[in-house]
């Protein structure tokens, strides 16, 4: 019922500003073959920015690097479905492996792996429209690592806390393939693809808490009051991670060395409910589902011109949603992070388009 109620009344505020919208986020391009290329080269550059960047940016703007290759999955595999062009098609491909082995190679979180064939698959069907195109034969590979992807996502999870990463892993998983039967001998310690996609588990764990301690009246929204605040201003600043709080607060974490264990997501209807009970579960779903809204319509997705700035924020958006819309409320965080940067390049880039066009036109006069 949590969940349930929480996704309907999100859709409610959705819903009941149909034409609202933050300003819009734009980068608008020619799409030619030559821009096609750069999107090639750049996103399978970063792709593999594992073996060349060792260094990271602060807060949103790392996040926005780290996404460059998803985006640049989908706007190839947009395009190979629009035109159906093999060339496109090929180049999709390619990416997608790259980041799949990027992912493979570096990625703590299994889902990870995943993330580069769904999105290929969604942004394929989106520039064909049609269902038909999903069931071509050159798309069966792209299936067969889905159904492989599940049948490693047991072991992965068993070994990923005991192996390292980059070409080294590769070996390391070797070795545990080798020890394959022997992982499978304990059905009960882990959980399938599918028993993690499902959110019982989280949803139950929230309402014992609720039933045991009485509702958190926004201590699990606290945290989120200083994301905000940049950290070059506040180096300090604690660490944001409500799943591993959570999985704390129900005896599914430990620490260690670095960190913690293990990270549990409450569901964006769950933590409304363990703050402030049924009303707030009510009344924040609507206030999410009206936010939501407001960022989709500043991406201008479905306008003719080519948008950049506008699909790559559209892209984050859509995946997500595609995940179950964040593990918690800390996303909404996100978005508006994301949102805020990239419509202040937007601005750049029009305040220096206008300024080209004074200049021409005063070289014209």
């Amino acid at each position: 019922m949590v969940f349930a109620l929480g996704t309907q009344f999100l859709g409610l505020g959705y819903e009941l500003f149909r034409n609202a919208k933050f300003p819009e986020i734009y980068l608008k391009l020619n799409l030619n073959q030559q821009l096609i290329n750069w999107i090639f080269y750049l996103t399978v550059i970063f792709a593999l920015k594992g073996f060349w960047l060792f260094f990271y940016f602060p807060g949103s703007i790392q996040t926005i690097i780290e996404f460059f290759p998803i985006v640049g999955v989908f706007i190839l595999s947009r395009l190979a479905g629009k035109y159906q062009k093999t060339s496109i098609f090929v180049k999709a491909i390619i990416c997608m492996i790259a980041v799949t082995f990027n992912a493979l190679l570096f990625a703590y979180l299994r889902v990870e792996m995943l993330i580069p064939v769904l999105v290929f698959l969604i942004g394929y069907f989106l520039g064909a429209r049609s269902f038909q195109k999903l069931f071509s034969v050159k798309l069966i590979p792209i299936f067969l690592v889905v159904v492989l992807f599940y049948s490693f996502f047991e072991l992965f999870g068993e070994k990923r806390s005991q192996i390292g990463v980059g070409l080294d892993r590769i070996t390391q998983l070797n070795t545990a393939l080798d020890d394959e039967f022997e992982v499978f001998d304990e059905p009960d310690g882990n959980l399938s693809a599918f028993d993690r996609s499902s959110n019982i588990a989280q949803i139950s764990a929230v309402c014992g808490l609720a039933v045991d301690n009485g509702y958190y009246e926004g201590a699990t929204l606290a945290p989120l009051l200083v994301a905000f605040i940049p950290r070059f201003i506040w180096p300090e600043k604690p660490t944001i991670a409500l799943g591993v709080w959570f999985a704390l607060q129900i005896g599914a974490a430990v620490e260690t060395e670095d960190w913690f264990n293990n990270s549990v997501n409450m569901t964006i209807p769950g933590q409304l409910f363990l703050d402030f009970g049924w009303i707030g579960l009510a009344i924040g779903s609507v206030i999410t589902g009206i936010l939501l809204k407001l960022l989709w319509g500043s991406v201008g997705f479905y306008k003719s011109r080519f948008n950049l700035l506008g699909t790559y924020f559209a892209v984050y958006l859509i995946l997500t949603a595609f995940l179950g819309l964040g593990a918690d409320l800390q996303i909404l965080v996100t978005f508006l992070a994301l949102y805020l940067i990239l419509w202040f390049i937007s601005m750049v880039f029009k305040k220096r388009n206008e300024v080209t066009l004074r200049r021409s036109n005063l070289e014209r006069k």
